[in-house]
């Protein structure tokens, strides 16, 4: 949508700059109110284009024609009045922000909870504008051109339009271009090193390469005009070229492209909420979670009967005004707040857990991570894997009464995530710059927390189960083998050998006729493949040796007697 806004904008400004008419500078005015509705960064486009349509009117400039134009932009409003209309009539739960007063709607429309200059609610330390630059002039002539565009573009902005009574027009696309550009960059905070907040970041590319494209047709028409005037072959071989290269981008691309099978967010949706109770509560910290359930709760009615809140939206003050639309719920203060800050009427999750755990008999669940960290909180509640969620669970009680039936029941949970969501995204189709990307690396962490859990349990029971303890280990190796670095932790080493440990010494052992229960790169020094204690031990050295060489393993109470065990079994140089 906003990719259409800013097209209309530079149609109605070359139109204004055809004509002159004040028509087409009050409709610009309406345009550029109207686009503020969908998307704030439009205001880049549309602060040099006032500047310049003001400057070309600077000789018969009045009150009166400031005065249309204000009420024009105004008019072009509009749609904002939606908002406290239905806050008021028809409240939501979900609705961000408090917008029945018009302190609360300002508030809102200058994204006060963000901060009006940022685009992410961080304080770190990121990019300097000049990296910033060059990754957007890297995308937009490389991957989005084909490095044709820049020549063409460079062609477009000299050659200028026909029939213009202002001059200066094209500088001033030039302006409102070079001025998004450092503008946005500048103030634009997200992180680019992680590559989701990357994707997110390049998105904001669109408008600026609007006017780029717009710039390399007007080159191309140049070219071909040119071309035309020399030789009548010349200008044939240049639209055969042209239509080369554009078949050639579109195949390049289409597998980005071709979003037709990609259910992968709506399903991972309903493998979030389908295998909970009735009348669970959720409370989730992620917006690809957020988004993709209200979706499914409003828009196709699907487990209505979910509560579900943001952990994030509950921090905010505002937050108090929205009790009212959760009244199965309690709440003992009026927004979320770390656990040693109880000014101004805040209250702690845990809190907020302990007030409402009697209430939800199906159960408090939580999707993402907490938003501040709580050391007293897990001395009264403990979260337990359950299907792509964890559950809280009161630390004064035990988690199961058998380990095998929590087993069994953990094993239908996930067989409903898999029916919801068989596939995940493949990497060779979408990167880490995509959502569809995070639903993979979510459930692969997933698996990675339910593996850890049933490990440590497995190893606490009285007779650990050889089978339990294979089954740890594929999630554990598919992180360590495929996930990112930054995503998993230096004690994943040592748990990954810690299974192998506890099958090599478990006296049971695998049957000959059963299927291969590690992954096939386990054990390669082992020339018999069913040796499968044998292939567990190489392994569990393979992975104790990278752990103890880091630097942090020292300080773990493990430390030394896994030291032990490498140096007894590593042949002396």
């Amino acid at each position: 949508m906003n990719n259409l806004f800013a097209a209309w904008l530079i149609f109605v400004l070359l139109r204004y700059a055809q004509s002159g008419s004040m028509n087409h500078a009050n409709l610009g005015a309406f345009v550029c109110g109207l686009a503020l509705c969908n998307q704030h960064t439009i205001v880049l486009f549309e602060i040099p284009i006032i500047a310049w349509v003001l400057w070309t009117q600077r000789h018969a400039l009045r009150v009166k024609m400031l005065s249309k134009f204000t009420f024009y932009f105004t008019l072009g409003l509009l749609p904002y009045i939606y908002m406290p209309i239905v806050s008021t009539w028809n409240p939501q739960p979900g609705s961000w922000g408090d917008v029945t007063s018009v302190a609360g709607l300002f508030h809102h429309l200058r994204r006060g909870d963000y901060g009006t200059f940022r685009l992410f609610s961080s304080d770190r330390d990121t990019e300097p504008l000049s990296t910033r630059l060059v990754l957007y002039l890297n995308d937009a002539i490389g991957r989005q051109g084909g490095y044709l565009l820049g020549p063409l573009a460079l062609v477009g902005v000299l050659n200028p339009p026909r029939r213009v009574r202002f001059e200066g027009f094209r500088w001033a696309v030039v302006c409102m271009y070079l001025f998004y550009l450092v503008v946005f960059h500048a103030l634009s905070n997200m992180p680019l090193s992680e590559g989701l907040l990357y994707g997110v970041h390049m998105r904001f590319w669109q408008q600026p390469n609007i006017v780029l494209f717009v710039w390399g047709g007007v080159g191309l028409n140049a070219v071909l005009h040119r071309a035309n005037e020399a030789s009548g072959v010349l200008s044939r071989l240049g639209v055969v070229l042209s239509i080369a290269c554009t078949v050639g981008q579109g195949v390049q691309w289409h597998h980005v492209g071709n979003q037709s099978q990609a259910w992968y967010i709506h399903n991972y949706a309903k493998a979030l909420v389908d295998p909970l109770p009735r009348n669970a509560l959720v409370f989730v910290n992620y917006d690809l979670q957020w988004t993709a359930i209200r979706y499914l709760q409003r828009c196709e009615g699907f487990r209505p009967d979910v509560t579900v809140l943001n952990l994030s939206m509950m921090t905010y003050k505002w937050f108090g005004t929205k009790h009212a639309l959760y009244p199965s719920m309690s709440f003992p203060g009026d927004r979320l707040v770390p656990a040693s800050n109880h000014q101004d009427g805040g209250f702690s999750l845990r809190d907020l857990v302990r007030v409402n755990i009697d209430k939800f008999p199906g159960g408090i669940y939580l999707g993402g991570q907490l938003n501040f960290p709580d050391p007293t909180f897990h001395d009264h509640f403990i979260t337990v894997p359950y299907g792509l969620l964890d559950k809280f669970h009161p630390a004064s009680k035990p988690v199961y009464k058998s380990l095998k039936k929590w087993h069994r029941q953990n094993a239908k949970r996930m067989a409903h995530v898999r029916a919801h969501l068989p596939v995940v995204p493949s990497n060779a189709d979408y990167n880490d710059e995509t959502w569809e990307w995070t639903v993979a690396r979510d459930y692969h962490m997933k698996q990675l927390g339910v593996a850890t859990f049933l490990l440590d349990e497995t190893i606490k029971s009285d007779k650990a189960n050889i089978t339990w303890l294979a089954e740890c280990t594929r999630p554990l190796e598919h992180s360590l083998r495929h996930e990112p670095r930054q995503f998993w932790s230096e004690s994943l080493l040592k748990n990954l050998g810690l299974a192998y440990a506890y099958i090599v010494r478990s006296p049971d052992d695998f049957a000959p006729t059963d299927p291969d229960p590690f992954e096939p790169h386990v054990g390669q020094g082992v020339a018999d493949k069913a040796r499968y204690k044998d292939r567990a031990s190489e392994r569990m050295l393979e992975v104790w040796r990278e752990w103890v060489g880091l630097p942090s393993a020292q300080s773990d109470p493990g430390y030394s007697a896994i030291a032990d065990i490498v140096r007894k079994f590593t042949p002396a140089s």
